[in-house]
């Protein structure tokens, strides 16, 4: 294999890191959690729903990613990156002007968040990964890290688009308005900047290089993929149930939406912080050992997040919470490249990622029906402390980078 520098990797493929931060602000696992928390109270005002029933519209959106990011996966190998990350913006941007039009029933809105995933998997992070990891190899956490930067971006973005759109126009108008940002910002600059190739390589214009690493099927029969996946759930478990979370919590403390929504802006911006800071040290440091680091802080800021807790104390565990919620997945895709290799990458990581939809997925309903029944976050921020150390042991017991023997497709001794 012909290896190239890292400085020679960023002058060739710079851009596509941008175009990543941009494309995933519109992502079905980024754009319905990060905005949902903004429309929880005009739908309890007009619906009288409760904060579980909204919630629940989450299972449906990252949820069903549980089928859909291994479908994208298969997609990416079978037609390439541009074939597939463009219908999923199109998807997404149809599937906000269906939210837009609710007329009142649960089950509208269940479908509009499904839809997201369904027509708007292409649009999602097995695709940026994919495309990142092929480009880069010697920055390749760096590169991780500053591209899913974008899950932040949503974060201080979207939030603020919505709320916008909600104190202008109501809450149909702001669903119009992130179909517009989709249709009109992030799509028009992916069709210009996506590269149309089926397998993207370090040299432009040149056939892939042969590539290391397992297959499909004998990655999910290594233990290390259990382990990757069950510790990346324990974690997800509390980020996905914070997500859609913070606004109403941050209500609950006495702040207005707009206040909610800055202090949801901070927490992008520490999210962007967590995966700069984190992608570039993983590169030159162990990455589990490197994730702790920033899995115990944030435990301690679940459980500063309790009732009572003054806006100065809430910012900061929002803060806490923010840099581990911006290393989950850069970390997820550098640790899937190192332990299984690129070979078939785009498909391990699809169906690594069904650990993340599906914690993602139910942890939301479970915190809003918890606050329903005990009408406090405090019982779910305790546990969420506790999970976010057992998903941290369980990085640390993945032990050292393998060597990958593109014949075999199974470890060798380092």
């Amino acid at each position: 294999m012909n290896r190239v520098s890292g400085a020679e990797e960023w002058r060739r493929s710079w851009h596509l890191v941008g175009l990543t931060a941009l494309g995933l602000t519109c992502a079905p696992t980024t754009l319905p959690v990060y905005t949902l928390g903004v429309f929880v109270a005009p739908y309890q005002r007009q619906f009288g729903w409760g904060r579980g029933e909204i919630q629940t519209a989450i299972l449906f959106s990252t949820g069903l990613a549980v089928f859909c990011a291994p479908m994208a996966g298969a997609l990416v190998r079978r037609f390439g990156l541009r074939r597939t990350i463009l219908p999923g913006l199109i998807g997404m941007a149809v599937s906000c002007l269906i939210a837009a039009a609710n007329t009142g029933a649960l089950w509208q809105l269940y479908l509009a968040y499904a839809l997201m995933a369904v027509l708007g998997a292409g649009a999602g992070g097995v695709g940026w990964s994919t495309l990142l990891s092929g480009r880069f190899e010697k920055s390749r956490g760096l590169a991780l890290g500053l591209g899913l930067s974008g899950t932040g971006l949503c974060a201080a973005l979207m939030p603020q688009i919505a709320a916008f759109g909600i104190g202008h126009f109501g809450w149909r108008g702001a669903y119009i308005l992130l179909a517009a940002f989709v249709a009109f910002v992030v799509l028009p600059v992916c069709f210009a900047g996506l590269p149309d190739e089926a397998i993207v390589s370090h040299e432009n214009g040149e056939p892939a290089p042969a590539r290391t690493g397992f297959d499909v099927g004998s990655a999910v029969r290594h233990w290390r993929f259990w382990a990757l996946g069950l510790s990346t759930a324990a974690i997800y478990l509390v980020v996905g149930g914070l997500l859609p979370n913070i606004v109403p919590a941050l209500q609950d403390i006495g702040l207005s939406t707009g206040q909610a929504a800055s202090i949801m802006s901070l927490f992008g911006l520490a999210v962007i912080v967590g995966r700069v800071t984190v992608g570039a040290l993983v590169d030159r440091v162990w990455a589990p050992l490197v994730a702790v680091f920033v899995l115990v802080p944030a435990a301690f800021g679940c459980l500063l997040l309790q009732d009572g807790a003054s806006v100065v104390i809430a910012g900061t565990a929002v803060v806490l919470v923010g840099m581990a919620t911006g290393m989950e997945l850069d970390v997820l895709g550098f640790l899937a490249a190192r332990y299984f290799g690129l070979a078939d990458f785009a498909r391990i990581y699809g169906r690594l990622y069904v650990f993340v939809a599906a914690t993602a997925g139910i942890a939301p309903l479970t915190f809003g029906y918890i606050y329903d029944w005990t009408g406090s976050y405090s019982l779910p921020l305790k546990i969420s402390a506790g999970l976010l150390l057992v998903g941290g042991a369980g990085l640390l017991s993945l032990g050292r980078y393998p060597q990958l023997s593109p014949a075999e497709n199974r470890f060798l001794p380092a």
